[in-house]
C-alpha cells in the first residue's frame, strides 16, 4: 500500500500560522522576508499535499491483488477469506454460493433448478 497517515511533523512546515503577516515584511519586523510568490506557493503547499496523499489512498483503494486494500479485508465468511476473493466471486459467478436460500447456498439451489429443467425438456422432448 501506498498511502500513509499524515503525521504532525509532515504538518509543521505546512502551515499558514507560520507564514509571516506580510509578504514583505522583513526579518527586522519578525518576517521571514517572503516574496508574494513564495507566499502563494506556502499556501497551495498543504492543498497540494492532502491531494498527493488522498491519490494514493484511491490508488490503493482500486488496486488489485496481494497489494490491494481489498486483500487486507477480512470478511469472516471463512477462515482468512478476504474482499479481494469476494469481489472476484462477484466477477466470476461464484458469489452465489455466499448466499443462503433454506440452508442451502443459492448456488446449489440454481445448480438444481438447472438439472431439472434439463430432466423436464428431456421429458418432454
Amino acid at each position: 500500500m501506498n498511502a500513509t497517515k499524515i503525521t504532525e511533523e509532515e504538518l509543521t512546515g505546512l502551515r499558514i500560522s507560520n507564514l509571516p503577516t506580510r509578504p514583505t515584511s522583513p526579518a527586522a519586523y519578525g518576517g521571514l522576508g517572503y516574496t508574494s510568490a513564495q507566499m502563494k506557493a506556502a499556501f497551495d503547499a498543504l492543498p497540494l499535499f492532502i491531494i498527493e496523499r488522498l491519490n494514493a489512498l484511491l490508488d490503493d483503494l482500486s488496486a488489485e491483488g496481494a497489494g490491494a486494500v481489498s486483500s487486507e479485508i477480512k470478511t469472516g465468511l471463512s477462515e482468512g477469506h478476504t474482499l479481494y476473493e469476494m469481489f472476484s466471486d462477484i466477477g466470476n459467478g461464484g458469489f452465489a454460493s455466499y448466499l443462503d436460500v433454506g440452508g442451502r447456498s443459492l448456488l446449489t439451489e440454481l445448480s438444481d433448478i438447472k438439472v431439472r429443467l434439463s430432466e423436464l425438456e428431456a421429458k418432454n422432448g
